[in-house]
């Protein structure tokens, strides 16, 4: 009879213990949603300025510091893509941050001052919902300068969570996609062509072979290449049909290069389309109208297949 209540003792000090655990936190780390390195979700705006738009990238940094750091350059760096936009315009500069226990003060410079509401309205969601995912910041206070950011009625708008912000941009959610792109990209001295892999984030109602020639309009990893389709040439269509994906580019193409950089910039934009599954072969045009005209090719059909010949592998 003892050892029964002995037993029966030993089992609520455990269930109390148990409970306890629980109840201070045991495992907040993961309950709470919060994140200290790895991947983190940047809230950007789409190109139209109307709404936030989330992409997931990689965060190396571990220490609350550099990932500060590294998120407000991310929200304040000019993004290259069709997508989506920095929130933080060049105009307005983070001028200092300020973290007290878990409460981070935020200060921008006077030009903060001019922005409309919406665009106000927009980069306050969008820094609140991306910083505070790290999980030493619980909130945000915004400061101009070195006074307290108020609303349209003069009041105080005070410290911010992600719980501030109505979540209604789901659509801009459910419409973005990643992807990881095997990409060539032309050696400088026109030698060949180098393999990068790059993830990318697109909107599912663009072309994945539009993606991958966006990418290639865009400066390389590596420092001695070049990118496959200069800036100021423009992508009049493209359109893939039975394997064979046609692109279709203005005439500046291949201004000013040598016939064999030009190879090179031919089978970089061949090799990196040709990576997707439903293209195994590519026919490039230059100009449109009538003065448009096919890259011949050896083949019957002027058509490109992918070469890995000319690929360095460094």
């Amino acid at each position: 009879m003892k050892n029964s209540r002995g037993n029966n003792f030993i089992r609520i000090i455990l269930c109390c213990s148990m409970l306890l655990c629980l109840l201070t936190g045991c495992g907040s780390g993961k309950a709470s949603g919060k994140t200290t390195k790895g991947n983190i979700t940047i809230y950007y705006l789409n190109q139209t300025k109307t709404s936030l738009y989330p992409v997931n990238v990689k965060m190396k940094e571990t220490a609350t510091p550099e990932q500060l750091n590294f998120l407000i350059s991310k929200l304040s760096t000019a993004v290259e893509d069709a997508d989506y936009t920095n929130p933080i315009p060049g105009s307005v500069s983070v001028r200092h941050t300020t973290l007290k226990g878990k409460k981070l003060i935020i200060s921008f410079s006077r030009d903060y001052q001019t922005l409309n509401p919406v665009q106000e309205a927009l980069l306050r969601a969008a820094v609140v919902k991306t910083i505070t995912q790290l999980s030493d910041v619980s909130t945000i206070s915004f400061k101009i300068v070195d006074e307290t950011l108020l609303d349209a009625q003069g009041s105080p708008v005070g410290a911010m969570t992600a719980d501030s912000f109505v979540d209604d941009f789901g659509s801009e959610q459910d419409s973005t996609r990643e992807a990881e792109l095997t990409l060539f990209y032309p050696v400088a001295d026109g030698s060949g062509i180098y393999r990068e892999v790059h993830d990318v984030h697109y909107n599912e109602n663009v072309p994945l072979a539009q993606v991958v020639l966006r990418q290639l309009s865009k400066s390389p990893e590596r420092s001695d290449a070049r990118s496959a389709i200069p800036s100021n040439v423009k992508v009049l269509s493209v359109n893939t049909s039975e394997g064979v994906c046609y692109v279709d580019l203005d005439q500046s193409l291949f201004s000013n290069e040598t016939v064999g950089y030009q190879k090179m910039t031919i089978y970089s934009i061949v090799n990196s389309l040709c990576q997707l599954d439903q293209i195994n072969r590519v026919q490039i045009l230059i100009g449109s109208g009538d003065s448009a005209s096919i890259l011949e090719s050896d083949d019957l059909s002027n058509t490109y297949a992918a070469d890995e010949s000319y690929v360095i592998n460094q």
